[in-house]
C-alpha cells in the first residue's frame, strides 16, 4: 500500500494565476539577505582594509549598522512590492523594477527547465523558490523567490515543455512493465561494492525530509515524476568527500587572508606578549599558527562540503536527471539529456590514492552556476563509475582505445610543469625572506611532469572521444562526436621538430564553451582525430547548405527537387584528399568547425 506522500497527486491549479501575483512577503527578508551576501566582500574589505573597526568607521557605532541595514530592508520591501509574476497565454510574464520598470515574457517553447530549491528561511514559512532556464542562458532566465509549493508545482507542471507527454509515457511504461520496472531500478546496485553506499530511492527516502509532508518540504517524488531509481550518498561518503574535498585551498586563503588583517585589530604588544607566554620562540609560534590555520581551513572545507552536498540524490526521468541536494538549502537541478555536451571523471590528488573520483556533466545552457559544470555525483569508487554512468547515461558508456604521447614528448612535459614553479620561485624570493623554503617543489614539479604524461591518452570509437589529462587532478572526459564545435590539431616549431601535434576539441557549455586538450601526441595520431570529426562536419555543412538552399527555393517559387544532391560524408576520405589534408596541415594548424 502506497503511503500518504506516495499517492498524493498534483495540486489543483491556483486561483488566478492569469492575474498579477506578488511573492510572499517573506521575499523582503530574502532580498536583504542576498543583497548582504552580495556586498559580503566588499564589507570585509571595507572592514580590514578602510580602517572599519576604528573609532570612525562604518562598523564603529551601532547606529551605522542600524541605518545601513534599515535602508536595505526598505528597499527589501520596495522590490518585493515591485515584483508581479503571472502565467498568461503559455508565457511566464514578470514584471519588476525598483525605478525603472522591466518585463520579462517567456513563452513555454523557450523553457528548457524549472527548477525547485528551498532555503532555511523558505522553509520555516513552507515556502519555495522557482527558477526558470532557457538554452544558452547562461545565468537563469528568471526567479521567484517566495512562492508556495502547490503554485510552484503547478507552474512546473504546466510551463514545463513537453511534460505532460513525458509523464503519460512513463505512467504508461510503469502500468505495462509492473514488476519488472522494480528488477531494473536495482541495475547499478547489483554490484556488492557499489550497494554499500549508493542506495535506491526507497532506501535513501526516509533519511531525507522529500517525503515528508511538513510545511517547507521540498517537493515529493512522486510529485515531481521522479518514478526512476535514485541514487544517494551516504553519510560515510560524505565525510570523506568533505576531508578529501578541493574546497580546502579556498577555505585556507580565505582563512589566511583574514588572519593577516588581525593588526588591524590586536594591538602588536598584545601579540608580542601572547607570544613569549605560550612559545619558546617565534618559529615555534609561527609554526603553530600555520598548523592551526591549516587546521580551520579544513574544518570549513569539511563543513562547506556537508552543507553543499548533505542529502545528495539523483533522479533517473525519461528525458532528464534530476538532482537534490542541500542540508540548509534544498535545491533541485534539473539537467535534461539532450543538453548534456560531455561527461568527466575526476580523481583528486588525495581521492585517487584512496579509490575515489567525482563525476560532472557539462551541459549546454545549464549548470549549478554560470560557466561552471554540474556535479552528477560527488564521490564515487573509480570501479563504480563505469556502471554509474551505464545506469546514468548510457550514451556515454564507451571505452574506446587509447593512445598516449610517445616517449619522447615526456621532456615537454617536465618542461611545461617548471616554467611556472620557476616563475613563483623567482617571485617569492624577490618578496618573500624565507623563499628557500620553497626550493623542494623543483623535484615535486618533475614528479608532477611525468605524472601528466603518464596519464595523457586519447582515444576514440565510432562516435564517442575520449580524453584523459592531468592538472593536479586527472581527469577523463567523454564527448560525443555531434557535440564537437571545432577540433584543432596544433604544434609549434619545438614540436614540429620531434614530430608531435596538440589536439583541442571544444563544447558548447555555457556562455563562453569549454575546451579539452591532448598535449604533444605523434603528429599522425593528431591528424587521424581531425580526420575522425571531419565527415560529421561536412554533413552538418551540407545539411545547413541544403536547408539554405530550400528556404531560397522556396521563395522564388523553384521546385527543391532540382537542388544538386550534397555529397554524402559516411565515406572515409580518398588517398588524394587525405594526403592533400595532411600537407595541408604542414603548416602546423588545422583547425575545423562549423
Amino acid at each position: 500500500m502506497k503511503s500518504e506522500t506516495e499517492s498524493q497527486t498534483l495540486p489543483d491549479p491556483p486561483m488566478k494565476m492569469s492575474e498579477p501575483r506578488r511573492q510572499h512577503p517573506v521575499a523582503a527578508l530574502t532580498n536583504v539577505l542576498g543583497t548582504l551576501r552580495d556586498l559580503l566582500l566588499p564589507l570585509v574589505i571595507i572592514f580590514f582594509f578602510g580602517g572599519g573597526g576604528g573609532g570612525n568607521g562604518l562598523f564603529s557605532s551601532p547606529w551605522y549598522i542600524g541605518t545601513f541595514l534599515m535602508f536595505l530592508l526598505v528597499v527589501g520591501v520596495a522590490r518585493w512590492m515591485r515584483f508581479t509574476y503571472r502565467v498568461e497565454d503559455d508565457e511566464i510574464r514578470i514584471e519588476y523594477g525598483l525605478f525603472v520598470r522591466k518585463r520579462s515574457f517567456i513563452p513555454r517553447h523557450r523553457i528548457q527547465v524549472i527548477d525547485i530549491s528551498s532555503g532555511v528561511l523558505q522553509r520555516a514559512f513552507g515556502l519555495v523558490s522557482l527558477e526558470v532556464q532557457t538554452a544558452g542562458g547562461g545565468a537563469s532566465e528568471a526567479k521567484i523567490d517566495a512562492l508556495t509549493l502547490k503554485d510552484a508545482l503547478w507552474i512546473k507542471e504546466n510551463m514545463s515543455p513537453e511534460h505532460e507527454e513525458d509523464e503519460a509515457e512513463a505512467d504508461t511504461e510503469a502500468a505495462v512493465t509492473g514488476e519488472a520496472v522494480a528488477q531494473e531500478d536495482d541495475g547499478l546496485s547489483g554490484n556488492e561494492t557499489v550497494t554499500a553506499d549508493l542506495k535506491t530511492a526507497d532506501a535513501a527516502a526516509p533519511r531525507t525530509s522529500n517525503t515528508r509532508p511538513a510545511a517547507g518540504s521540498v517537493v515529493s517524488r512522486s510529485a515531481l515524476g521522479m518514478s526512476k531509481p535514485v541514487y544517494a550518498l551516504s553519510w560515510r561518503r560524505l565525510l570523506i568527500a568533505g576531508t578529501t574535498s578541493g574546497s580546502f585551498g579556498i577555505a585556507l586563503s580565505i582563512v589566511g587572508t583574514i588572519f593577516a588583517q588581525m593588526n588591524t585589530v590586536v594591538d602588536d604588544d598584545a601579540v608580542y606578549d601572547f607570544i613569549e607566554t605560550v612559545a619558546a620562540n617565534d618559529t615555534v609560534f609561527f609554526i603553530g599558527v600555520a598548523v592551526f590555520l591549516v587546521f580551520i581551513a579544513w574544518i570549513l572545507s569539511i563543513v562547506g562540503t556537508i552543507l553543499s552536498y548533505g542529502n545528495f540524490a539523483i533522479y533517473k526521468r525519461r528525458r532528464e536527471m534530476v538532482i537534490s541536494r542541500g542540508i540548509l538549502e534544498k535545491k533541485l537541478t534539473t539537467i535534461p539529456y539532450a543538453r548534456i555536451q560531455a561527461i568527466r571523471i575526476q580523481e583528486g590528488v588525495l581521492r585517487q590514492p584512496l579509490g575515489f573520483c567525482t563525476l560532472y556533466v557539462d551541459s549546454a545552457g545549464f549548470g549549478e552556476q554560470s560557466g561552471k559544470s554540474t556535479t552528477l555525483f560527488p564521490l564515487l569508487r573509480r570501479s563504480e563509475a563505469d556502471a554509474f554512468i551505464r545506469e546514468m547515461a548510457p550514451e556515454y558508456d564507451r571505452q574506446p582505445e587509447t593512445v598516449s604521447p610517445p616517449p619522447r614528448a615526456l621532456r615537454r612535459y617536465i618542461i611545461r610543469t617548471l616554467i611556472p614553479t620557476g616563475v613563483l620561485i623567482g617571485l617569492s624570493y624577490w618578496l618573500l625572506p624565507f623563499a628557500h623554503f620553497i626550493l623542494p617543489i623543483i623535484p615535486l614539479a618533475v614528479v608532477l611532469g611525468y605524472y601528466r604524461w603518464r596519464a595523457a591518452a586519447t582515444g576514440t570509437d565510432a562516435d564517442t572521444i575520449r580524453i584523459r589529462y592531468r592538472n593536479l587532478a586527472k581527469t577523463t572526459v567523454l564527448v560525443k562526436r555531434y557535440r564537437i564545435q571545432s577540433v584543432t590539431a596544433w604544434d609549434n616549431y619545438f614540436q614540429r621538430r620531434r614530430g608531435l601535434k596538440s589536439l583541442t576539441i571544444n563544447i558548447a557549455s555555457s556562455d563562453t564553451g569549454a575546451s579539452f586538450s591532448a598535449l604533444d601526441l605523434e603528429a599522425e595520431d593528431a591528424l587521424d582525430f581531425t580526420e575522425w570529426v571531419e565527415p560529421y562536419f561536412n554533413r552538418k555543412q551540407a545539411a545547413r547548405l541544403t536547408a539554405q538552399h530550400e528556404a531560397s527555393d522556396n521563395e522564388t517559387g523553384v521546385s527543391t527537387s532540382q537542388t544538386t544532391e550534397s555529397p554524402t560524408s559516411d565515406t572515409a576520405p580518398d588517398s588524394d584528399s587525405e594526403k592533400s589534408g595532411r600537407e595541408r596541415d604542414k603548416g602546423g594548424f588545422l583547425d575545423i568547425g562549423y
